[in-house]
């Protein structure tokens, strides 16, 4: 093994404790969104930690005017904090989100207490993804803890950044900061993120997704006299049927031959998310509304799928004589980033000799803020700690052996790219 990387194994010993530290008083701001709280707390909590680490800092807020485009489902301030260290040629940017997704109900425990019971930290974030970004941050410290002069070869750009979670065509983070040039081909190399696929993985891409909500309009009437209205439910419960039926199909349609994890998300899929109806028992509902996730594997085409899936909700409203409207709020196709890339290469060899086995190239289930990098042509990979399948789950949680590991593979990752490059 490299000595370098023999002393990233030594070093992590004696910092991570104040990185799980640092994980826990992030949990304990509850940022969740929608609608997007405690954004600013948040941002000046990570500011300061960027300033005590030697970055030069700068909070990027989005002009109040831009607000209802980026933020749909959200309000409020939309903070970016960003952080820059190093005078080098390779100009590597960092990013992570600090929002999370509400809570909900039914926890074991105080889902913004950050418990540690030695093997795992509980709490919303702990995974997804707060837990990165206690990586980035240590993983960098442990690289310049063990190699001083590596700030001779690399800039480092810290970005902390909200609503990936409400995902969009837009958005109020890695969107706006590409929009505003504060991430852009002329300042960036590379961009790795930090979204909770695995310490064993990299991942170079994500499914395609159509999201939109469905709203079906019927005729209010007194509920003794149903037959004076036209029920919204019973026309969005048939609608609904036979959308599940067409997501049953597609779904035995084909299997992806990308590594998408978990493996059952090699299928195509489509997921009723929310449904909304009525507004007292003894009134039939003259409007219902429900939402439809359709994820795409790389296989098939945006445009296709999504004129597929309009032409199925369009057909029915003509033959049941409901009026149906449908909003789109955001579609993405696949993204697949060149591993070939020497970026990806490097990152991988020296992730690899720190885990001791060669990193596993996948692709995400769900989209994330990687696709607007990708659509900018700026290379991108993720890299991060955190259980996949432990996101916007009840009584999430993040193994601290995979917090240490992370921030050692990261860091080895790093090096190797200032000896290559």
């Amino acid at each position: 093994m490299d000595p370098i990387i023999e002393n990233l194994n030594k070093n992590i010993d004696v910092m991570i404790e104040d990185a799980t530290e640092f994980l826990a008083k992030m949990i304990k701001i509850p940022t969740e969104n929608p609608p997007g709280t405690n954004y600013e707390q948040f941002a000046d909590l990570c500011r300061a930690k960027l300033m005590d680490e030697g970055y030069r800092t700068d909070i990027i807020e989005v002009p109040t005017d831009r607000l209802q485009e980026l933020c749909e489902f959200g309000n409020g301030p939309r903070p970016s904090v960003i952080g820059t260290k190093g005078s080098g040629n390779i100009k590597i940017v960092l990013n992570g989100h600090y929002d999370v997704v509400p809570a909900g109900r039914g926890w074991k425990t105080n889902p913004f207490m950050s418990v540690n019971d030695g093997k795992f930290i509980y709490g919303r974030g702990s995974s997804d993804m707060k837990g990165g970004i206690a990586m980035q941050v240590y993983g960098i410290k442990l690289l310049e803890n063990t190699v001083p002069d590596i700030w001779k070869k690399l800039t480092v750009t810290q970005t902390v950044v909200p609503d990936e979670e409400t995902v969009g065509n837009k958005n109020a983070g890695v969107y706006y900061l590409v929009e505003s040039g504060k991430i852009s081909r002329e300042n960036t190399d590379f961009v790795i993120y930090t979204e909770p696929l695995g310490v064993n993985n990299i991942c170079y891409g994500h499914r395609g997704a159509i999201f939109i909500t469905v709203k079906v309009i019927g005729k209010k009437s007194h509920g003794s006299m149903a037959y004076l209205g036209k029920d919204a439910i019973a026309g969005t419960t048939d609608l609904i049927s036979i959308i599940n039926k067409y997501g049953k199909k597609i779904e035995k349609s084909r299997i992806s031959k990308y590594n998408v994890i978990p493996p059952g998300s090699k299928k195509p899929g489509l997921a009723i998310g929310y449904l909304k109806c009525g507004t007292w028992a003894n009134t039939i509902a003259d409007e219902c509304e429900f939402s439809i996730y359709r994820r795409l594997i790389p296989e098939e085409k945006l445009n296709e799928e999504k004129d597929k899936l309009y032409d199925l909700i369009m057909d029915y409203a003509k033959s049941s004589g409901y009026e149906v409207r449908i909003n789109e709020h955001y579609i993405t196709d696949s993204i697949i980033e060149n591993i070939e890339n020497q970026f990806y290469r490097l990152f991988r060899a020296g992730l690899g000799e720190a885990l001791g086995s060669e990193p596993e190239l996948v692709l995400s289930p769900g989209t994330f803020d990687m696709r607007f990098t990708h659509q900018a042509g700026i290379p991108s990979l993720n890299y991060g700690p955190g259980i996949l399948e432990e996101s916007h789950m009840n009584d999430e949680k993040i193994l601290i052996n995979d917090l240490k590991k992370s921030i050692v593979g990261f860091a080895a990752g790093l090096y190797e790219i200032t000896r290559g490059v």
